[in-house]
């Protein structure tokens, strides 16, 4: 049983993910709810943050390396990311023109492009038998990309529309965007030059 758990935990996130963009949903930066939607959902994406980082240690450690692990944990781990930033770029987090949570729809596009990018040459190579494992790189992307929703959900729960905010609270939180953005971008294209040779392979 011990060796399906990091399996357990991926389909776990999977959930999270799903009460995540539920709790998002209830959103309006117009008529912001009387109960702390942002705060809730924030929790929920920690602990799906946590989660990925356990069991992707425990599957390592136990040397259970699963085929539906190498699938679901890349996939599950898009789906919370990117669909976060989908809502972000959303109406309902728009007021008086400005969007609150710091995004723009280009960084989000950009974000995507190369997560579409990376999924598309991982499966062809897996289709040809070539492992494609996540690099450092892509670790480090996922990192920068998860602190810059916490600081975006943490703004738009505290910080946006207080006229007594600290400065510091939206140059952090943009500098963690523009950085998440620029270096997800720039991870792509290091995968593009690793996985050059799989481009040079005939079609299925």
């Amino acid at each position: 049983m011990r060796r399906h758990v990091p399996n357990l935990l991926t389909a776990g996130r999977f959930f999270l993910a799903i009460g995540f963009f539920i709790v998002l949903a209830f959103y309006d930066a117009y008529n912001p709810p009387a109960w702390p939607v942002i705060d809730i959902a924030l929790a929920i994406f920690l602990v799906a943050v946590a989660t990925d980082v356990v069991d992707g240690y425990l599957a390592r450690r136990m040397g259970h390396m699963t085929t539906f692990g190498r699938i679901a944990d890349p996939f599950v781990d898009k789906i919370i990311i990117c669909g976060a930033m989908v809502y972000f770029i959303g109406g309902e987090f728009i007021r008086d023109g400005v969007n609150v949570t710091g995004w723009q729809t280009w960084m989000v596009v950009v974000i995507l492009a190369r997560e579409l990018l990376v999924t598309g040459m991982r499966s062809f190579s897996e289709s040809h038998g070539i492992p494609f494992a996540a690099s450092l790189t892509g670790k480090v992307k996922m990192f920068l990309q998860c602190v810059a929703i916490t600081w975006s959900l943490l703004s738009v729960a505290h910080w946006a529309g207080d006229a007594g905010a600290p400065a510091w609270t939206a140059v952090g939180r943009d500098i963690s965007i523009w950085t998440a953005t620029l270096f997800t971008g720039l991870s792509g294209l290091v995968y593009i030059k690793r996985a050059y040779h799989l481009l040079r392979l005939p079609p299925d």
